[in-house]
């Protein structure tokens, strides 16, 4: 009798294990591979680059006959929120609409001025989207970017990643900045975060059609450009391409770049080159007289990449002095950044921290007007870089061809 109750709880156990009763074939999908933001009046308009699977599977989506097909299609829905206008896109695609290999976010610049926070909230709330997604701004159209096609990748979303991701690993200009990333940044104690600008660059109409890849240079493209700084979750400026280096160096996110300096103090053609590998960055904070000071400390080490200047570098006088003139070629950088993100009184650098941390008590007197002391800083800037190898060959080319 007990094996036979035990049998029938069984059967009634697997009964209520129903498996795949809430699958979704790969056919009924739409997948998104990226998406944007944009304002219609007060309501959100949502854009999204969807793949076409045909396209992506037979290859047609790479630019050929007269039949070729766009790998991607774009479109847009609107509502009062941000997961209205997702629900009304059901009303223009047959498939349910799948954000888990979304790459790129993109949000216009307006967007930005309103504020960030119902785009957090939407993506931290519900399992269908990912915190890894990169973040980028756009000054005019969002959805316009999302259009546009690129040369050497089939997905534009996916381009538009490795793009981001060549830059900062390669250059440390413009971090590459991820959703959860992001929302660290303006929940911090300084509450400043950075956002890469993509711009597109060219005809308005250009990119928008598999003609551009018949042709074997690109009349317009897609690229970084500057950087946005947010105060919270809201829009306060725009950095240029040399401060948000600077931003890099004091907030320790540079990976390798490529340094360009002055032989000598007075020079004014820059005319060496210098490749960083290693950096690493140390914020100090130390209490004067009531008041905090930040010293930073940057120590790096590379190789010379290129020279025109006739110098004998087999000397270690002459490696010193590009040393320090390499040097003294960051320190403006920083303080050039300084200056920027002073004068917007945003902390983007992650002093706030560094102070908490270390004062916890002066932290408390402080944080809530912190902006205004974040502007009143005084910073020291020590740059220590070693330049390790100069090639393979100790003088400049055209020195062999002086007749000195």
């Amino acid at each position: 009798m007990k094996k036979i109750t035990g049998i029938i709880v069984l059967l009634l156990a697997c009964s209520l294990i129903s498996g795949c009763w809430n699958r979704i074939e790969l056919n009924e999908l739409s997948i998104v591979s990226a998406s944007s933001f944009d304002f219609n009046g007060n309501k959100w308009v949502n854009s999204y680059q969807v793949i076409i699977p045909s396209a992506i599977s037979s290859g047609t989506g790479l630019a050929g006959g007269g039949g070729s097909q766009s790998p991607v299609t774009v479109f847009s829905s609107e509502g009062r929120t941000i997961r209205e206008a997702v629900g009304k896109s059901s009303m223009e695609t047959p498939r349910q609409m799948f954000f888990a290999h979304n790459s790129a976010i993109i949000i216009s610049e307006e967007v930005a001025r309103h504020g960030i926070n119902e785009i957090l909230d939407l993506h931290y709330r519900n399992t269908d989207a990912r915190e890894t997604v990169n973040v980028l701004i756009t000054q005019g159209n969002a959805r316009s970017i999302l259009e546009r096609l690129i040369h050497t990748e089939k997905i534009p979303g996916q381009g538009i990643r490795g793009i981001l991701s060549n830059e900062s690993r390669n250059t440390s200009i413009v971090p590459s900045v991820m959703l959860y990333e992001l929302a660290m940044a303006i929940t911090s104690d300084g509450k400043g975060a950075v956002i890469p600008e993509i711009v597109f660059a060219g005809n308005d109409e250009d990119g928008r059609s598999l003609d551009v890849l018949k042709k074997t240079y690109e009349q317009a493209k897609l690229r970084i450009g500057r950087l946005a700084v947010m105060r919270g979750d809201k829009f306060a400026g725009w950095l240029t391409r040399e401060e948000g280096l600077g931003v890099s160096f004091i907030a320790n996110k540079v990976r390798s770049s490529n340094l360009t300096f002055r032989c000598k103090p007075g020079d004014k053609t820059y005319n060496m080159t210098f490749r960083l590998q290693t950096s690493a960055t140390k914020l100090k904070p130390t209490l004067r007289n009531g008041k905090i000071n930040m010293g930073i400390d940057i120590k790096g080490a590379g190789y010379l990449l290129e020279s025109n200047c006739v110098t004998d570098l087999t000397q270690p006088a002459a490696v010193k002095q590009l040393e320090q003139q390499l040097q003294e070629e960051v320190k403006q950088m920083v303080n050039q950044s300084w200056e920027a993100a002073k004068r917007l009184k945003v902390d983007v650098f992650g002093f706030a921290d560094a102070v908490h941390r270390k004062y916890p008590r002066e932290w408390r007197r402080v944080k809530k007007n912190w902006d205004e002391t974040f502007s009143k800083i005084q910073i020291e800037p020590h740059i220590n870089i070693s330049m390790d190898r100069v090639g393979l060959t100790n003088k400049p080319f055209k020195s062999t061809n002086s007749n000195e």
